[in-house]
């Protein structure tokens, strides 16, 4: 095999939420950055293409989705990017500030003092501007996004215009499978471009192996790269510096790999951040495939560690989640021009653990009870508020689905539903290399630098030391960019 050397002041693994924001930083400190993407570049939908189609095409040609199964109690998925730009190439945008609620746990109870709600509020305003971050415009909503608004304010509730990375937005729906326009500024078309266009040395289809450590020391990144034309090289990279971005549940694995004897805490507090979904269908015309997937939120339960946000499930995906079979089935199918579903997000207080199988990823998690009952009580709220719209119909994604007409109905049905007979996943992965200040209990300081390897940072969602809440995309971004900033200001 032949062989790459190259010499840099830092290497940074990924290209996502975490991996881009930190190598722009440190390029424009003027450090010499090397990034290594392990999947292939992201494509995207083309204008006036069936959004099924381009889907289907964009996915298979650059197998940009992977999930892994979680072990446990129910069985669930999880799912993340694998491609330029990480999973903020194939999410809907979605932009969360940190609740303050959340920022205060990290500094009482973590030992995080520098996270007040006034610095991350500044580093928040540097990220939203860059990108930029604005409310989902009216006329790229659709109809699902205002019915969901409908029922919400018909109970009096909270909730508001989701913020999104998509300035000029034209509510086409393919925010997940690569907008036409490049409206949605994932990564790949924000932070990495001008990283490289300030000197950073991207390779895709690059695999970092091992992180090199010596005495204490980060020396490097050894891996395998393929070039264009199929051939694979083996790539050797001396720094000083190693910024681990491979997301939660590939970066405990690559850490513990290079690391050997790895601390406990590595692949440890595994946040799910779990989710449930509820479907209705209604008499009004809304085909929830147009417009923007998720444009509007429901936080009347944020204290309570749960947020409501609306989705958006095409018909060839949507046929699973509405409940019944044979004649049932078809006729509910029928009025799939009614149709809506939402998910309700809980930060959970369960946690799992990461391990690897020949480098395969294993996930074991079990859903606590008081997870389960946080989850149940948001889907209950999400029938309300669907029911409050004016739905016909209202159902939860489950093994045992059920078809409710009335909210007494669906909260009967669902008090019913046991642990097992619940179908949630994710897509927001956390905490398995956990920042802190006790040394003990987690991996990273609070400018994500390792406690014990100088010059290894990771930053990623692996860092959160509790679940977000709410889609933690922005706060990944503004904890990348805060250690980015604070390592060009220490240097």
């Amino acid at each position: 095999m032949k062989k790459i050397y190259e010499k840099c002041d830092a290497v940074v693994i990924g290209t996502g939420a975490g991996g881009a924001p930190f190598a722009k930083e440190l390029v424009e400190g003027g450090a010499k950055v090397i990034i290594l993407e392990r999947g292939r570049e992201f494509l995207k939908v083309e204008k006036g293409e069936n959004l099924f189609d381009g889907a289907v095409r964009v996915f298979s040609s650059t197998r940009a989705f992977r999930a892994s199964v979680v072990i446990g109690t129910p069985p669930m998925v999880v799912g993340y990017g694998f491609c330029t730009g990480g999973s903020t190439a194939i999410n809907a945008g979605t932009c969360f500030r940190p609740p303050s609620h959340i920022l205060k746990k990290w500094r009482e109870e973590y030992g995080l003092e520098i996270f007040t709600d006034d610095y991350i509020g500044r580093i928040a305003e540097e990220v939203e501007t860059f990108l930029p971050v604005k409310e989902v415009d009216e006329r790229a909503m659709g109809m699902g996004g205002k019915v969901f608004a409908r029922g919400i304010k018909n109970l009096g509730w909270s909730g508001g215009v989701v913020k999104r990375n998509a300035d000029g937005c034209l509510g086409c729906g393919a925010c997940v499978a690569g907008c036409p326009v490049d409206a949605k500024k994932a990564t790949h078309l924000s932070y990495l471009p001008l990283a490289v266009k300030k000197g950073a040395k991207l390779f895709i289809r690059a695999k970092a192996e091992r992180i090199l450590i010596k005495n204490g020391r980060v020396e490097g990144v050894e891996g395998t790269w393929i070039d264009e034309n199929g051939e694979k090289w083996k790539l050797e990279i001396r720094s000083s510096i190693v910024a681990a971005g491979c997301g939660a549940v590939h970066t405990p694995i690559l850490l513990k790999r290079s690391i050997g004897s790895s601390p406990g805490v590595i692949g440890k507090n595994f946040r799910l951040h779990p989710g449930g979904v509820v479907g209705a269908i209604f008499d009004e015309e809304i085909n929830c495939w147009r417009g923007v997937p998720q444009s509007y939120y429901c936080d009347e339960f944020l204290k309570e560690d749960m947020i409501l946000l609306l989705g958006a499930i095409p018909p060839p995906l949507g046929a699973n989640l509405i409940p019944g079979f044979g004649m049932i089935h078809k006729e509910l199918m029928a009025k799939y021009r009614g149709f809506i579903d939402a998910g309700v997000l809980v930060s959970d207080t369960s946690c799992g653990e990461v391990l690897s199988i020949r480098g395969v990823p294993v996930i074991r998690y079990k859903l606590h009870d008081i997870d389960f009952i946080k989850l149940k009580k948001g889907m209950n709220a999400l029938a309300e508020i669907f029911f409050a719209g004016g739905a016909k119909y209202v159902f939860p994604l489950s093994q045992r689905g059920f078809i409710a007409r009335s909210l007494k109905e669906f909260k009967e049905g669902m008090e019913k539903m046991k642990k097992e007979d619940m179908i949630c996943g994710s897509i927001h992965p956390m905490g398995t290399a956990r920042m802190g200040r006790d040394k003990g209990q987690s991996f990273v300081n609070q400018f994500l630098e390792s406690h014990i390897i100088k010059g290894l940072f990771v930053v990623d969602a692996s860092v959160l030391p509790t679940s977000t809440i709410v889609n933690p995309q922005e706060t990944i971004m503004i904890l990348s960019t805060h250690a980015g900033k604070s390592f060009v200001n220490r240097r």
